[in-house]
């Protein structure tokens, strides 16, 4: 045969020589592969016959297991040292083996060896396979249809034995013209159907352009009910001309609940899935697709909460509203479901057993924009779930004005007025304010229009309230909210004017902020509003709104642009998944939290009671306090508290030299009585050369030789020590033989031959206990000062790693952060260690209280920060002791 012609493939090559098998109508495609040296590139064609295919000579032989199908330099090498072999990395190297093979195999399924023979039947040749089910034979047409009679939807692959390949069909292309998919009659043809109607129905497996009969007996059904029965979902009431299956409607329901896919991009997958070469000339269905998922969620909630039996769910709860479609907490307080009888005689000690504990959280992610969209498309749950019915909701907002104009006085947060910025900009809806249990699950969703304000969140309170009636006494409630110092002050007197029927529960409420979020408030609000300093509190740290947000922000891109009705169908049928898959888990997280806690409680019971037996005298006192903060009435920014420490139980290192040097006090000395004011300033002189010695220290062990700006401070450093030496000799004139025995020395590594140079015995022979007891107090006072320096100083190193995350983009303005960062981190360091050295100058005048004063270290100083949102984990991860010290020292010390 000529080189230039191509003979024909036949049925028989394609199965003896499948491996080698190229569909000639696809494009060629271009591989590359870099060679194992990693300097040159290899560039092959696949898809291209061999020269010898071309010139009719001897096919390859098939590929074994062990020989590819592509070159040996595209095949990946993988070498792993054995030890280091993860399961994952085991299982592709005993897996490489099969490549070719499976490559092959699959290639092999292009063609079948036994098309072209007699069907079973023994009627017809075998023409007509179906890959959607799994190991059927080729069968004739007539046989094919029979087997798929209760498969319509199935695609029938016909041989073309003049093209050499199958050509995939819906099954009205078998049959006559004058027939189509039967309805009506189980799968069989009725014997008054219809003339056969061209329809696009739709199924997992794509689209397909068909033909279907109706059923014409006397007492016909409609044509949407003969739909309906046949698993299939009309798009259309009068004349359907398209339909979705129920299968695909629930696959799709589940991937978008899941996976957050869109309605477009699954619609295009069932395209692409129909033929992925002419995409453009499958029907598209997607505005057709797009109405029936909205109504589809709306059938199921229907049937799942019993809306079709009665009155459904309301003869089981008739305490709830009717008619509600939501998922409630089976944990939460829930009367007549889930209380003991007798609970409202349980002590108030113990109201955190049937404390109902909820969290308002805004989010800016799910809004939706202001476009011209039909005014009558409202949601089909018309306030029947978590959100309002949206009359109800506007008729709100135009009867409480005044509180839109609310204005935030927390230095730390602007929760209501940071929303009215440029980026919410043609919003109708800027997002939602969502109230969740401390079980994670939704318990009522409000938009907010223009900005979160209060009344977005006394709305939101309500929803939930009612929906959840206590008759009788209340349960405790406990609420969180991040911008509770200003919502708390006003908010009884909005519910007695615009909520009457929910003001006895906001009145008896307590509040918190969420643990996370208080950090960021001033200090008044730590002792007001924390749950660390409320008791009963069960642990609620009210950061649960966090943790689904993260999975509803995924829907942001999908409700923005739809409509009003749209978008709230979309969020309730979120809402109800959400709450449904923390129905389902929420045993085996019971049980957890209820594992980790019994750990918990072993762990901390010993040093509990260490505590108590420790500070015995002292326990029966400190019950007795007032653990209540009260705002002081001088000054209303200031909260007093016994837990809070003012600046007469702690000052800094200044105000105590200021302090001492203008006492009148005098100090004994072994030569006499002198003034405190001068020993105070020589003293503090000395801790300030003593700390800026071990820096000197540490600088020259990080250089090489003596740098210009060592140097430099080493000149200053020895002038500093050369003026102090002189009042050191009048201070202390019997330690004048220690110093002319000092050897010569850089002056980094001069001993001050201060008190704590010296041991107990040399002190007392020495007369140097009056000096060492205010060494003492400087060293307090200096170690409190370094505590509140190296607060200050990872605060602004967390804010500045995530600074630098957020904003920095290209090199030089992420060189410059990195500069930064490590400046911060080189000040951080210094100060542990300037924290160190004040600490065993303590230990050498035994003075140290281990208790107070714990060792510190890098891991000491790890911070949560605020400024990022809360990852799943978080609670269980306890920051460094830094955190727990005051500038008195440790708060467990400082608190007994």
């Amino acid at each position: 045969m000529p080189p230039h012609k191509k003979r024909k493939l036949t049925q028989a090559d394609l199965e003896q020589n499948s491996s080698s098998y190229v569909n000639r109508s696809a494009p060629r495609q271009i591989m590359s592969s870099l060679s194992r040296s990693g300097l040159s590139t290899t560039t092959r064609i696949i898809g291209a016959p061999s020269v010898q295919q071309e010139t009719g000579s001897a096919i390859p032989a098939e590929p074994t297991a062990t020989t590819s199908l592509y070159a040996e330099e595209s095949m990946p090498e993988l070498d792993f040292v054995e030890e280091s072999r993860t399961q994952r990395a085991k299982l592709l190297v005993e897996y490489q083996e099969f490549l070719p093979t499976a490559a092959k195999l699959l290639m092999m399924q292009e063609a079948n060896s036994r098309i072209g023979q007699l069907c079973s039947c023994g009627h017809a040749a075998r023409q007509v396979r179906c890959q959607q089910c799994l190991q059927q034979a080729p069968l004739c047409h007539s046989c094919w249809l029979g087997a798929h009679k209760h498969q319509p939807l199935h695609w029938a692959e016909a041989w073309d034995e003049t093209k050499g390949y199958f050509v995939r069909h819906n099954i009205s292309m078998l049959m006559p013209e004058s027939l189509g998919i039967p309805l009506g009659h189980d799968g069989n043809q009725c014997p008054y159907a219809t003339t056969p109607l061209l329809m696009t129905l739709v199924d997992v497996g794509g689209v397909h352009t068909t033909r279907v009969t109706f059923c014409g007996c006397p007492d016909h059904l409609s044509k949407w009910h003969q739909l309906f029965h046949a698993g299939l979902l009309p798009a259309t009431v009068k004349d359907p001309q398209s339909a979705f299956t129920l299968n695909l409607l629930r696959q799709w329901d589940l991937f978008n609940l899941q996976s957050k896919i869109t309605a477009y991009q699954f619609m295009l997958s069932l395209r692409r899935l129909t033929d992925n070469v002419f995409t453009g000339n499958v029907p598209d269905l997607y505005k057709q697709f797009l109405f029936v998922t909205r109504i589809w969620p709306w059938i199921q909630m229907e049937k799942r909460f019993g809306g079709l039996y009665g009155d459904g769910m309301t003869e089981c709860f008739p305490h709830r509203p009717k008619d509600n479609v939501m998922n409630f907490c089976p944990i939460c307080p829930d009367a007549d479901v889930n209380m003991e009888d007798g609970w409202e005689c349980a002590p108030s000690h113990l109201c955190h057993i049937h404390s109902s504990r909820i969290t308002i959280d805004g989010n800016m992610k799910t809004g939706n924009y202001a476009k011209r969209n039909d005014p009558n498309d409202m949601s089909l749950f018309n306030g029947r779930a978590y959100m309002a019915n949206s009359k109800r909701y506007e008729h709100y907002l135009k009867t409480v004005p005044q509180l839109q104009n609310e204005k935030v006085t927390c230095n730390h947060l602007n929760v209501a007025n940071g929303a009215s910025r440029s980026k919410f900009k043609n919003l109708r809806v800027i997002g939602t304010v969502n109230l969740h249990c401390d079980h994670y699950m939704v318990g009522s969703s409000v938009d907010i229009i223009g900005a979160e304000r209060f009344a977005t969140v006394d709305f939101a309170l309500e929803l939930f309230h009612e929906a959840r009636p206590f008759k009788g006494k209340q349960p405790d409630k406990l609420i969180s909210y991040d911008y509770a110092c200003g919502l708390t002050p006003n908010i009884s007197d909005h519910f007695h004017q615009y909520h009457l029927t929910q003001a006895p529960i906001i009145d008896n409420a307590r509040w918190i902020i969420p643990s996370c979020h208080v950090r960021n408030h001033i200090e008044g609000c730590n002792y007001l509003y924390s749950y660390l300093y409320k008791s009963s509190t069960g642990h609620f740290y009210g950061e649960s709104a966090e943790a689904p947000w993260d999975i509803f922000n995924q829907l942001g891109s999908s409700v923005m642009q739809m409509s009003a009705g749209h978008r709230i169908d979309t969020l309730i049928s979120h809402y109800n998944d959400w709450n449904w898959r923390k129905t389902v888990g929420i045993v085996r997280q019971v049980l957890k939290d209820l594992d980790y806690a019994k750990v918990q409680y072993v762990q901390k019971q010993d040093h509990f009671l260490g505590l108590c037996l420790m500070f015995e005298d002292k326990v029966c006192e400190w019950t007795q306090l007032d653990r209540s903060p009260i705002i002081d009435p001088h000054n209303k920014k200031r909260v007093l508290s016994v837990y809070s420490h003012g600046d007469n139980k702690a000052p800094s290192l200044k105000s105590l030299v200021d302090k001492l040097m203008s006492s009148e006090e005098t100090v004994p000395m072994s030569f006499g009585k002198v003034k405190l004011a001068g020993v105070a300033a020589w003293l503090h002189e000395g801790l300030l050369i003593s700390r800026d010695q071990s820096r000197v220290c540490r600088i020259g062990q990080r250089t090489d030789g003596a740098t210009e700006g060592l140097q430099k401070q080493r000149r200053s450093l020895e002038n500093r020590i050369s003026k102090w030496r002189k009042k050191q000799r009048q201070y202390m004139d019997m330690v004048t033989a220690y110093l002319l025995d000092q050897p010569d020395c850089e002056p980094e590594q001069m001993k001050l031959l201060l008190p704590s140079d010296f041991s107990a015995l040399e002190r007392k022979a020495l007369c140097l206990a009056p000096l060492a007891g205010k060494q003492v107090q400087l060293l307090e006072s200096a170690l409190g000062d370094v505590i509140n320096s190296l607060q200050t100083v990872v605060k602004t190193l967390t804010a500045a790693c995530e600074r630098k995350v957020k904003e920095d983009r290209g090199q030089k303005a992420n060189i410059r952060s990195h500069s930064q960062i490590r400046t911060i981190q080189t000040k951080r360091d210094e100060l542990i260690l300037d924290y160190s050295t004040y600490r065993r100058t303590l230990c050498t005048l035994e003075a140290l209280d281990e208790l107070w004063w714990p060792e510190l270290t890098v891991w000491d100083t790890f911070r949560k920060a605020t400024e990022r949102r809360r990852t799943p984990g978080d609670s269980r991860i306890l920051e460094g002791n830094l955190w727990n010290m005051t500038t008195v020292g440790h708060s467990a010390a400082a608190a007994q």
